[in-house]
């Protein structure tokens, strides 16, 4: 029920709704209550995305309770998926956490967490991923080292800023496009545009929801799931022709050279290689097809995504 793959990143864990789960509901609504999860080190942040596709009026509510030394916090509303559309809820803050969008940012580091399920309809029980971030982890110089020799990944290019939306928009679509090139290299074809219009978050008016890009991505036939990564090195066993990595990063001016754009406090890049001192990736930011495909300097890069997000990162494979 608790359960880390012998290769997934550090504390990320997969649940499905099995003996130990409390189920409640009159046939047409159903409410999965999950057993309390203790965790082997304290946590500070946590993020739920799930595989669920809804059908017809079908709709799933996902929500979470973490404890801290003993004492349970409420429940707090992650998000609501749905067919026609999905949406995270108004911020919610108190003593022992506080919601950001797709995030739950705890206040101090918690040992547990369960999580709730309320479905509308005849959908199937999800299974659910959990990833924790280390409250204790501390950055490792040598985590900016890329695997050893060299590997490339085929990828068909995509721009954000050439497609048919006005300039406003096409800088907001760095993650529906990523997506999109994740998607396509793995045989499943589809226009980022349609993505886009998927994944779109209609409370925060967003289209970089960590959850539902990845539920998007499992309703269209693949595997996703949000993750964090610890140091590049763990890129040999994610990155391969049927798994991809969306790395999230943020940067200041001059600290990414010859990043696509100048600066960003959070931007969504797709990963397809390395080799030597170099990280292959294809940046939706830039502004022509051609040069989408890049190479960034690995420290510069470790810096931007194992700094600055924390390696925060969604796994888009094969199931």
């Amino acid at each position: 029920m608790n359960r880390a793959e012998k290769k997934l990143p550090y504390l990320t864990f997969f649940h499905r709704p099995c003996r130990g789960y409390q189920l409640s509901g009159d046939g047409k609504e159903h409410i999965i209550l999950s057993p309390v999860f203790e965790t082997s080190v304290s946590f500070s942040s946590l993020v739920l995305s799930l595989d669920f596709s809804a059908k017809g009026q079908d709709w799933l509510l996902s929500e979470v309770q973490i404890c801290q030394e003993g004492k349970w916090s409420p429940f707090y509303k992650l998000a609501l998926y749905s067919q026609k559309l999905n949406h995270s809820f108004d911020e919610q803050e108190d003593g022992f956490a506080r919601v950001c969008v797709d995030v739950l940012q705890l206040k101090k580091p918690a040992q547990a967490y369960r999580f709730r399920l309320t479905i509308e309809g005849e959908a199937a029980l999800p299974r659910v991923a959990v990833c924790l971030t280390d409250a204790n982890a501390e950055y490792d110089p040598c985590a900016a080292l890329p695997p050893d020799g060299k590997r490339e990944l085929e990828i068909s290019p995509i721009s954000q800023m050439r497609l048919s939306v006005c300039e406003k928009d096409q800088i907001r679509l760095c993650s529906p496009t990523a997506l999109t090139m994740a998607l396509n290299a793995l045989g499943i074809e589809l226009d980022p545009l349609q993505t886009a219009e998927s994944v779109y978050d209609d409370k925060a008016a967003i289209y970089g929801n960590w959850t539902f890009n990845t539920a998007y991505a499992c309703r269209m036939g693949a595997d996703a799931f949000v993750t964090r990564f610890q140091r590049l090195n763990q890129l040999k066993d994610f990155l391969k022709k049927d798994s991809l990595v969306l790395a999230s990063i943020a940067y200041n001016r001059a600290e990414l050279t010859g990043a696509a754009v100048k600066q960003t406090a959070g931007h969504l890049v797709l990963i397809c290689g390395w080799q030597d001192s170099k990280i292959k990736v294809a940046d939706p930011a830039a502004g022509e097809t051609k040069d989408v495909i890049r190479y960034y300097d690995a420290e510069e890069f470790a810096r931007a995504w194992l700094v600055r997000k924390r390696g925060l990162a969604y796994i888009v494979r094969k199931k």
